[in-house]
């Protein structure tokens, strides 16, 4: 059966109902009567975009199995035009609008990775398929008693419609009759200030924030040697991914830390793998390695600056300036003004928001942390003066937001390394499509690159989103936009 989820009442309500059906599933798997627990989500017809509620019959593409149609002529009308968004035509520079017989062939072979980002969630206890292929985050998270928008420690979210704050700066959305769980909710009910707990006056502890049983938590503060890993160089191989990970912590799967360990993992990733900046090796006791990454676009990034410490344990003997901008950084420090002894309030000051020092026998790398929010955007001054060893962004969505535009010329142009991740491999394509016309006009002030390349991120959140058939995970694909030859 499809478990319905009551959208009546405060963010903390739902959040709560949802922790009691989370614990009935683990009841019921106890039990092996867990398959009469179905969290699918609801499809929305890929032309029409109007809701597919059983018993209406779907009907999805033969050859790709990535769209479905709620009906044999809108299954036509999304080969020939795609959306019902879409003019049917060409636009003034005459080209046509995108339809799904000019992305079914693409998308069979993003299909492909399926197998792949499944088997990343799988290998988790906690990890579950859906009848429709998704995974609930918010049920992974009601395992552990760790779900709410307040009081929840590093796991404090927002709830709502939006997967960004700002989305004024998006072009317009397609409209829809919704009439699923977040339609019927007030959206002002769900605001949940991302980095609210920097308005205090100190940082969780590592109990605190995790809240979870001691040996699931991944410490950066270690009482005893059975909790730190060993020097990331003397491990024996590379962490290359969740399961060398894990091992390298000294936690078992069952832990759900990767939830949203998988944002400093992926600059992890952006750092050593894409931009081949540093690694664990290059530094030593008598030559520290600097590095200053500016970290673009953050937003729930805010609620667990801690675990960000993980970039100290992993590349020995460097010193670290992590530095944010983004709307919601922007929006944080606005708050912050009427806090003069909070932790955010230091950043007004341009003093680090937050401090980390590794142990002595895991490389004793810095990590320091700078909110900039004097604007929603970066450059705070364009360009910057002294550009920074690197440019990263999460879940970035270069074509969705005017911003960006700006960001990839002066990134060409003083030849500044950049990566970003996406949510699917389909999307980072779609940027990268964009870049010849973002870049217009400035090719003689930079030297053009090669393949932007994609690639599947190791340290993706697991689990597939239900926006979408096709592979979809938080983080889930990096590119690279500029990278030093």
């Amino acid at each position: 059966m499809t478990t319905p989820l009551d959208t009546a009442g405060t963010s903390e309500q739902y959040f709560a109902q949802i922790t009691s059906v989370a614990q009935a599933l683990i009841r019921a798997e106890k039990s092996g009567q867990a398959t009469r627990f179905d969290f699918s989500g609801i499809d929305d017809c890929s032309y029409c975009r109007e809701e597919i509620v059983p018993p209406k019959k779907s009907f999805r593409c033969s050859a790709c199995k990535a769209r479905i149609y709620c009906s044999v002529e809108c299954q036509k009308n999304g080969w020939k035009y795609g959306t019902v968004d879409s003019p049917r035509g060409v636009n003034a520079q005459g080209v046509s609008f995108p339809n799904h017989k000019q992305y079914c062939k693409d998308n069979t072979r993003h299909m492909t990775r399926l197998t792949e980002t499944r088997a990343i969630l799988m290998q988790f206890p906690w990890g579950r398929l859906e009848k429709d292929g998704s995974f609930s985050h918010n049920i992974a998270r009601g395992r552990f008693r760790v779900l709410g928008s307040n009081d929840m420690g590093f796991w404090s979210q927002r709830c709502g419609p939006a997967p960004h704050q700002d989305e004024g700066q998006m072009p317009n959305r397609h409209g829809s009759s919704k009439s699923g769980v977040f339609a019927q909710m007030d959206v002002k009910t769900f605001e949940h200030l991302d980095g609210k707990y920097l308005l205090k006056d100190q940082h969780f502890g590592d109990q605190e924030g995790w809240k979870l049983p001691p040996h699931l938590i991944p410490y950066r503060d270690f009482a005893s040697a059975d909790t730190r890993p060993v020097l990331v160089t003397e491990f024996g191989e590379p962490i290359k991914d969740w399961d060398s990970w894990y091992r390298w912590r000294k936690l078992p799967l069952e832990s759900p830390a990767a939830l949203i360990m998988n944002y400093p993992m992926t600059l992890y990733q952006f750092i050593t793998n894409c931009l081949e900046l540093t690694n664990a090796t290059k530094g030593s006791p008598a030559e520290r390695i600097p590095l200053n990454v500016h970290m673009l676009g953050v937003e729930v990034e805010l609620n667990y600056l801690p675990i960000f410490s993980e970039l100290a344990l992993l590349l020995p003997y460097h010193n670290i300036q992590l530095t944010m901008f983004g709307f919601s950084v922007h929006k944080l420090c606005l708050e912050a003004r009427e806090y003069s002894t909070s932790l955010a309030a230091q950043s007004l000051v341009d003093k680090p928001v937050f401090t980390y020092t590794a142990p002595v026998a895991c490389g004793s790398s810095t990590l320091e942390i700078f909110l900039r929010g004097e604007a929603p955007r970066w450059p705070i001054q364009a360009p910057p003066t002294i550009p920074p060893d690197a440019l990263v962004a999460c879940n970035a969505g270069l074509a969705s937001y005017s911003g960006w535009a700006e960001v990839i010329r002066i990134a060409h142009m003083l030849e500044i390394p950049f990566a970003v991740s996406e949510y699917m491999e389909q999307s980072a394509e779609v940027q990268r499509s964009t870049f010849s016309a973002v870049l217009a006009g400035i090719e003689s002030q930079y030297r053009p690159r090669k393949g932007y390349p994609i690639a599947l991120n190791p340290f993706q959140g697991p689990g597939q989103r239900h926006v979408s058939k096709m592979p979809n995970t938080i983080n889930g694909f990096t590119m690279v936009v500029v990278k030093n030859d």
